[in-house]
């Protein structure tokens, strides 16, 4: 084998290589891309909002409708048991449009109920034992005894930031 054969191949080699790694990269962009765009539209975890753009028809084509705000978060009741209470936050007007709550407003932001689950069954729980599990301070929420309800003046830590778009 001569040189010029010799060089020939080595650069049809080097060409194919090229080719190759060019392919799997254009490969993994398409397929990167179309999971992040399945992902976000069926269960909400692309970080942008689902549905048509402001201004925008709602049955415009490719678009799915827009999904209301979660409103249900489940939190630990304590470091040495496994149990969990269901919390579910309303904003003032859902609370009083829903839950039949109070017409005065004493700068609270939004309102909380809480279950615990019992016998695979979801019942309110206390709001002064819920109170204690979120770690709210006695100036940051009311009780309404009638509606087993918090009125909460701020939002308690450690909630998710989806939490906030309820209000």
């Amino acid at each position: 084998m001569n040189l010029d054969t010799a060089f020939t191949l080595e650069l049809l080699l080097v060409v194919g290589l090229i080719a190759a790694f060019l392919g799997a990269f254009l490969y993994l962009v398409v397929s990167n891309r179309r999971t992040r765009r399945e992902t976000g539209r069926q269960v909400g975890t692309a970080g942008i909002p689902v549905g048509p753009e402001p201004g925008e028809p709602e049955g415009a084509p490719g678009t799915a409708p827009r999904q209301p705000p979660q409103r249900e978060f489940y939190k630990r009741m304590g470091l040495e048991t496994s149990e969990e209470m269901k919390i579910r936050i309303y904003s003032i007007a859902e609370y009083r449009d829903e839950l039949g709550g109070t017409k005065r407003d004493n700068g609270f932001r939004a309102a909380l109920k809480a279950y615990r689950q019992l016998d695979d069954e979801w019942y309110d729980y206390s709001p002064r034992k819920a109170a204690d599990v979120l770690e709210l301070a006695p100036e940051d929420y009311e009780v309404d005894e009638e509606r087993s309800a918090l009125l909460l003046r701020q939002l308690p830590p450690g909630l998710p930031e989806s939490a906030r778009d309820v209000l």
